[in-house]
């Protein structure tokens, strides 16, 4: 019987090596983003000859490119199977808006806190093993020494000190600077919601999540 397959040039027949029996096929893993990010590659071997590749191995031809992952194995018969390989770069960071309900601070001798939903950015940034990045609280109210909770908590009112008062990070004045700007500037979202999260994307891959959302 005989076997036709997309072979490379100069890779060997099916024996014990993995050998390549179809084209790039790009992939789209990001809704909205266009750049070339991922693709899968299906390979053929004598199934008693398998064992897995290495992460981060790199792509034969596009060396940029590195392995993610392995999958979609299938018995072809003959002794011989098919699978994937996917390869994958360092994606760009990418934005994601939504709507975020929060309870924002009150602010002294003007308003209790306030339950409200407002505009959220999320950005999401990749990093390889070995380049993993540290990761940021979220915005938080302070009164040194004595009051520390996220900024979103809904309990806590802003101030400016003055009397009997602490004074708050942030105090009242600039938080209400900061509400303004959020109103005044699309691209202005001034508190980080939540702590910043870090979770694998493929392979050895990571990718870390910050939310800033606009002040009210």
């Amino acid at each position: 019987m005989s076997v036709s397959y997309f072979t490379a040039s100069g890779q060997p027949s099916f024996t014990a090596y993995a050998v390549t029996v179809g084209p790039i096929e790009w992939m789209a893993p990001f809704a909205g983003q266009t750049a070339k990010i991922m693709f899968r590659q299906a390979f053929q071997q004598d199934i008693d000859s398998w064992s897995p590749a290495a992460l981060d191995t790199a792509h034969a031809t596009a060396t940029t490119y590195l392995l993610v992952r392995e999958d979609d194995f299938s018995s072809i018969g003959g002794g011989q199977h098919k699978w994937n390989r996917y390869f994958a770069c360092t994606p760009p960071q990418r934005i994601e808006y939504s709507s975020y309900a929060a309870q924002f601070p009150g602010i002294y001798g003007k308003r209790d806190p306030l339950a409200s939903t407002t505009q959220a950015k999320t950005t999401f940034d990749y990093f390889l093993v070995g380049t993993l990045p540290t990761l940021a609280q979220e915005s938080r109210l302070v009164i040194t020494g004595t009051f520390d909770q996220p900024l979103l908590a809904g309990s806590g009112y802003l101030n400016d000190g003055g009397g009997t008062l602490d004074p708050t990070s942030p105090s009242a004045l600039s938080y209400m600077a900061s509400v303004t700007a959020d109103v005044a500037t699309s691209s202005s979202f001034s508190i980080t919601a939540e702590p910043q999260t870090l979770a694998r994307w493929e392979g050895n891959f990571y990718e870390r999540r910050t939310v800033n959302v606009k002040a009210k």
